[in-house]
C-alpha cells in the first residue's frame, strides 16, 4: 500500500528571502512539490529577485494561482498582463513583474521550474538541451496551428503512433498524415483542442519525453487530461513520436 506524505509548508519550507519585500516558501511531499511566494508592495522581479539569480528577466516559468493582490506581469516583447485573486496562471520565461497596489500579492506556484525560484549562489549556465528547444518550438507551433513551423520540425518520414480505439488511433505515416492527424484532432474540438507542455526531459541523443496537458470541448463538454509524447530525432528533425495517455479510455470516450 502506497504511504501517505505530508509537509507543512510553513514549518518544513525552505525560506528564500528577496533582497527586500517579501519571500518565497519551497516545499515537498512525496511528488508534490509547490513555492510560496509572498509579494509586499513595492515588490518587483528585476530588483528584489533579479540581483539574486544574476538576471533583470525571469526565466522561470510560472503555474499557479492567486490568493490575494494584484501582480502585474511584463513579458519582454513589453506586452502586459495583470493577475488577481482567483487566477490560474501560465507565465512563460523571460519578464518582469511587480506588485500593483497596497495589498500583499500571495500565490502557489507548482511549475516543475519553480522549485529553482529566488535561489541563490554563482548562477549557473543555462543551457537546454537542443531537441527540448525543438519540441517547445513544436508545442508552440501545435497551438498556434502554424503548419510552416511544424512541417519544418518534421522529418519527411516521420510518424506518429495515436494508442487507442478511435478512428484516429494508429500510426499516422509522413508530413501529410501527420498533419490530417492534427487537422481531425482541430475539427472535432471546434478548434479548441490544445496541447499545453508541462515539462520535457532530454538525453541529450536525440529523444525527448514532453509531460503535458490537453483540452478541449466537443458538444458542449470540456475535457482536460494528461499525456505524454516520446520524441526521437535524427538531426534537427522528428523522426518518430510516441504518444501516450493518463486515462486513455477516457480520452478515446471524448473524441469517439
Amino acid at each position: 500500500m502506497a504511504k501517505v506524505l505530508i509537509s507543512n509548508l510553513d514549518r518544513d519550507g525552505e525560506v528564500r528571502e528577496f533582497i527586500a519585500h517579501g519571500r518565497a516558501i519551497v516545499g515537498s511531499a512525496g511528488g508534490a512539490a509547490l513555492v510560496k511566494g509572498t509579494f509586499e508592495p513595492g515588490w518587483r522581479y528585476s530588483t528584489d529577485v533579479g540581483p539574486i539569480v544574476g538576471s533583470a528577466s525571469c526565466q522561470t516559468r510560472h503555474l499557479g494561482y492567486v490568493l490575494s493582490g494584484t501582480m502585474r506581469i511584463q513579458m519582454d516583447d513589453g506586452t502586459e498582463y495583470d493577475v488577481r485573486p482567483g487566477d490560474l496562471f501560465d507565465i512563460p520565461s523571460g519578464h518582469d513583474a511587480w506588485v500593483i497596489g497596497n495589498e500583499a500579492v500571495v500565490m502557489v506556484d507548482q511549475s516543475p521550474e519553480a522549485t529553482r525560484y529566488a535561489k541563490g549562489g554563482t548562477p549557473a549556465p543555462v543551457s537546454e538541451d537542443r531537441y527540448v528547444a525543438l519540441v517547445r518550438r513544436g508545442y508552440d507551433a501545435f497551438n498556434n496551428r502554424d503548419i510552416e513551423t511544424l512541417v519544418s520540425l518534421m522529418a519527411k518520414d516521420v510518424v506518429h503512433h495515436v494508442p487507442g480505439t478511435t478512428a484516429l488511433a494508429g500510426d499516422h505515416k509522413g508530413i501529410e498524415s501527420v498533419l490530417s492527424y492534427y487537422g481531425a484532432l482541430d475539427e472535432l474540438t471546434n478548434g479548441t483542442f490544445r496541447a499545453d507542455l508541462i515539462d520535457a526531459h532530454g538525453d541529450g541523443h536525440g529523444h525527448v519525453i514532453a509531460i503535458h496537458q490537453t483540452s478541449g470541448t466537443r458538444n458542449g463538454v470540456t475535457r482536460v487530461s494528461r499525456g505524454s509524447i516520446l520524441f526521437a530525432f535524427i538531426g534537427e528533425k522528428m523522426t518518430d513520436l510516441l504518444e501516450a495517455h493518463a486515462d486513455l479510455a477516457g480520452d478515446d470516450a471524448f473524441l469517439s
